[in-house]
């Protein structure tokens, strides 16, 4: 069980680049043409220098680009947070969470990530899911947050290993007053309930929930959210 553990845990995190563990401070990663790469794009020294600067509610920091002094197709700050593990008799639920900011291309991605390991002869099924989501910013005013893009993937990945994806990705190029207004005023991300549950030879053992009652919390500290509203203001 423990081998089937880790070796799920290491494919899922090499498909998304990161290291999944809890620590005290942030895990920073910087790649070596990160800076030079921000520069390009019109920031600021201070911006750049505080993007990838630790924070007291981020476990992980990775800033990265997509190509080595060339051309790049993104230029992405990763700020991980709360992951989560639970253990039970029949199965294994971790949970990774992310927000992606996405310099180049100028969006932010809500991204949650659940891996689901069982023992033998246990499978599981997800029996409930939709596209419904938006960010809640207190205000009634939806021009900006119904742009959000949602995306959903669940799929079994090996034998007794399962996993569950989740992005909400919003664009900022063209609306960045009401995107500073959305991140101002961001309390979470609304969704319908999605969960899976874990079955045995027909018989329901135990429902595995995802989200929490009706909404998805991604949180936000005042740092972070100063941080992320002077990037969408490209100071």
């Amino acid at each position: 069980m423990n081998k089937t553990i880790k070796l799920s845990l290491f494919l899922i995190l090499a498909v998304i680049t990161l290291c999944k563990q809890a620590f005290a401070e942030s895990e920073i990663l910087i790649s070596d043409s990160f800076t030079s790469a921000v520069k390009k794009l019109g920031y600021n020294a201070e911006v750049v220098r505080r993007l990838c600067q630790p924070l007291p509610d981020i476990s992980r920091i990775e800033c990265r680009h997509s190509g080595d002094g060339g051309p790049f197709e993104q230029l992405v700050v990763v700020y991980g947070y709360n992951d989560e593990v639970t253990e039970k008799d029949m199965y294994h639920h971790t949970n990774l969470n992310e927000i992606h900011v996405d310099l180049k291309n100028r969006n932010i991605k809500f991204w949650s990530g659940h891996i689901i390991v069982t023992p033998e002869q246990v499978g599981v099924t997800r029996i409930k899911g939709s596209s419904d989501a938006y960010i809640d910013n207190g205000t009634n005013k939806r021009e900006f947050i119904t742009l959000l893009h949602v995306e959903r993937k669940f799929e079994r990945f090996r034998e007794t290993t399962y996993h569950l994806l989740n992005s909400y990705e919003f664009n900022y190029q063209s609306n960045q007053d009401d995107a500073v207004e959305a991140l101002a005023r961001y309390n979470k991300v609304v969704s319908d309930n999605d969960y899976v549950i874990a079955y045995k030879e027909g018989g329901v053992i135990e429902p595995v929930q995802i989200m929490k009652g009706a909404s998805f919390t991604f949180p936000m500290s005042d740092q972070l959210r100063q941080r992320l509203i002077d990037v969408v203001k490209r100071k």
